[in-house]
């Protein structure tokens, strides 16, 4: 029978008084009292483990023992919890957690105490049937395990918690889980504990394999000797055929469990023994006991539960918000600052290929002109002289006839006008001037050139490269109505919309049909490396026009 924890505390004050001293003085204290936790041979053992724990607990924290008083808590927490003291067991627990909150030292230290103590919360709470309490603190467990170990223990809980509520299916998932990594690594004890686990779970649904992964992990612990291994696998061969009405073979395992419980003097192992062999027991007394008494119990485990974690939890809460606050703050930071420098990059890369772009250009350009001006000094040093020079011969010559030198004096004329055409254009000169003494030159008493608004025209804030397209494209242009077009008049309107120059050129002559080959294909090639359009019409007796953009 339970009693209070004040009652408890009371007995194990009074057995400490009559507690036999250990033989051997030499064998450490703390490894003895531990090996008394987790294998009690009498009833006072657990009783003895808590006082010398307790009282280390304390001289631990008087030290400022941090750590040590942690373990202290937990190896506490762990008597309390098997002599069924469960909402003692869950402060014992919290108090070792509040007590972590407050050391700095190693981040293994630190987790590995955490999955130790979630974990127990774990267990106490699959006593207390609250299942999916235990499953989130295994969940949160597995969050900060580091070692396979860790990993595997948590994944065993969590299985069992599933097992109990009767999840069989997410139980199998779990310890197939486990099989697996235990294969992977070789581990003999646990391939046998997940074998065996894992056929428990499978024989309530009837899993054809179920008995075979029992017996399989049992052989398997018999071989290595595994003595605690062996006793688990008997009690679930028992439950195995106590679940198939098979008695006769339940009482058969149950008894060899029995035995072993006996022989290693555990009472814990007697206890579980028992248990099954009383629910194998036909006697209706028997029966009715069993059932009065794990019915009070349960109800005495739930009413003292006093969820001291989810005070723990809720003390840490505004820590925690705080915490996520910051860190949610700091990744905004971040994801702005890489967000800033990614348009800057885009952008800089997209205005760097702009400037490649347009320097390219402008060197093509230049490139350009710098050959039409080399050709015509070309033209004009090599060819316009040496014609000269052979006129001036042939002048000397009486007997030279005259349309030799009309002739000759035709192709000087030509050469001078290559020349003129795609001679350097001085920009350090007024370019309005320039333009306009361009357009008059073509002027005679056969032509009449009218300029309009060209003075509107700021042409100082117009670049090199676009005026010398302007002046080259007209200079075609007029060329081609001096040449072609038989025109009386041609007029040149200028006008600027926004940031962009217009010219519309027009004159009465002949018209013609628009092939853009030849000087009106150079114009539009003009015009199109300055970014700019120009556009041709004309018909058969009725005058050219072309309109200029830049």
């Amino acid at each position: 029978m339970k009693t209070s924890f004040l009652f408890f505390y009371l007995c194990i004050t009074t057995f400490s008084c009559i507690e036999d001293v250990p033989a051997q003085q030499s064998i450490d204290s703390s490894y003895y009292y531990y090996s008394l936790i987790f294998n009690p041979k009498k009833n006072t053992d657990l009783t003895s483990a808590f006082v010398f724990y307790n009282n280390q607990k304390n001289q631990s924290l008087i030290e400022k023992d941090t750590l040590k008083a942690i373990n202290d808590l937990r190896l506490i927490a762990i008597i309390q919890n098997k002599i069924g003291f469960l909402n003692e067991s869950e402060n014992s627990s919290v108090e070792a957690l509040k007590l972590l909150d407050q050391v700095k030292a190693s981040d293994s230290i630190i987790v590995e105490a955490k999955v130790g103590l979630f974990n127990h919360l774990g267990k106490i709470y699959r006593n207390l049937e609250l299942y999916d309490k235990a499953i989130e603190f295994y969940n949160n467990v597995l969050d900060i395990a580091q070692t396979q170990s860790q990993i595997t223990t948590i994944l065993n809980n969590r299985a069992f918690a599933y097992y109990e509520q009767k999840k069989y299916d997410l139980a199998i998932i779990e310890f197939n889980k486990i099989y697996k990594q235990s294969l992977l690594n070789n581990n003999k004890k646990s391939i046998a504990r997940a074998l065996d686990n894992l056929g428990l779970v499978q024989s309530k649904l009837n899993y054809p394999v179920a008995l075979s992964n029992i017996k399989e992990g049992l052989k398997i612990r018999e071989d290595l000797g595994y003595v605690t291994g062996v006793f688990t696998s008997y009690l679930h061969l028992t439950e195995y055929y106590k679940d198939r009405n098979q008695k006769n073979n339940a009482l058969f395992y149950a008894k060899k469990a029995l035995d072993i419980a006996n022989t290693s003097k555990s009472l814990t192992k007697k206890e579980s023994a028992l248990s099954f062999l009383m629910d194998l027991n036909d006697n209706p007394e028997i029966i009715e006991f069993k059932r009065i008494t794990d019915s009070i119990s349960k109800v005495r485990l739930t009413q003292k539960n006093g969820y001291a974690s989810i005070i723990y939890d809720l003390g840490n809460e505004t820590k925690r918000a705080n915490e996520n606050k910051l860190k949610e703050e700091k990744e905004k930071r971040l994801k702005l600052w890489y967000q800033a420098i990614g348009i800057f990059i885009f952008l800089g890369a997209i205005f760097l290929y702009f400037i490649l772009r347009s320097k390219y250009k402008k060197n093509k350009i230049e490139q350009i002109y710098k050959t039409e001006t080399r050709i015509s000094k070309k033209v004009h040093d090599e060819v316009a002289n040496e014609i000269y020079h052979a006129m001036i011969k042939l002048q000397d010559d009486s007997n030279t006839k005259e349309e030799i030198l009309d002739d000759l004096e035709d192709i000087y004329s030509k050469t001078r006008e290559i020349s003129k055409e795609n001679s350097t254009i001085d920009f350090t000169e007024n370019f309005e001037s320039l333009l306009n003494d361009l357009l008059l030159s073509y002027e005679d008493t056969k032509v009449n050139v009218i300029t309009r608004n060209m003075n509107k025209i700021n042409w100082g804030s117009v670049s090199d490269l676009k005026k010398t397209a302007i002046y080259r494209v007209l200079q075609e242009l007029m060329t081609n109505m001096k040449k072609h077009s038989k025109a009386s008049n041609a007029v040149l309107h200028f006008s600027k919309l926004r940031n962009r120059i217009i010219i519309e050129y027009k004159d009465d002559g002949v018209g013609c049909i628009v092939k853009k080959k030849g000087g009106l294909q150079n114009a539009e090639n003009r015009i199109k490396q300055v970014n700019g359009t120009i556009t041709f019409e004309s018909q058969i007796n009725n005058g050219f026009t072309a309109k200029i953009i830049v």
